[in-house]
């Protein structure tokens, strides 16, 4: 094995050490247990018939999950289109149809379990 080669394996288990633990494609450790919050309050102002305050939690929501997004999660990307169309129901004053989308978008945010055969 040459220095070069030898370098390059050593740089490579370095930069390996220190990044994420990572499985499917995202992070093992996400949390999107605030968002799931404002969207159970966002289903509250949705019965209580309250535009305002339903589009006010969205905005805060997508926000959240926009700040989110840094992790690379593919989740977000599962569960904010729903989030977008319970706001642009609500727009509408449809109210069931907005809170038909977010109790679609809620199990898209719950983690995962994770599991690992070995490689077998």
């Amino acid at each position: 094995m040459s220095i070069i080669q030898l370098m390059g394996s050593l740089l490579m288990v370095c930069w390996l050490g220190t990044g994420q633990v990572f499985a499917a494609g995202s992070t093992v450790n996400e949390d999107f247990s605030l968002v799931i919050e404002l969207c159970n309050d966002m289903i509250d102002a949705a019965k209580l018939s309250d535009q305002a305050r339903f589009l006010e939690l969205a905005d805060a929501a997508l926000r959240l999950s926009e700040a989110q997004r840094r992790d690379n999660s593919m989740a977000i990307d599962r569960f904010r289109p729903k989030i977008r169309a319970a706001k642009k129901a609500a727009k509408n004053g449809d109210f069931t149809n907005a809170i038909s989308h977010l109790e679609e978008a809620k199990p898209l945010m719950k983690a995962a379990p994770t599991s690992w055969d070995g490689g077998s």
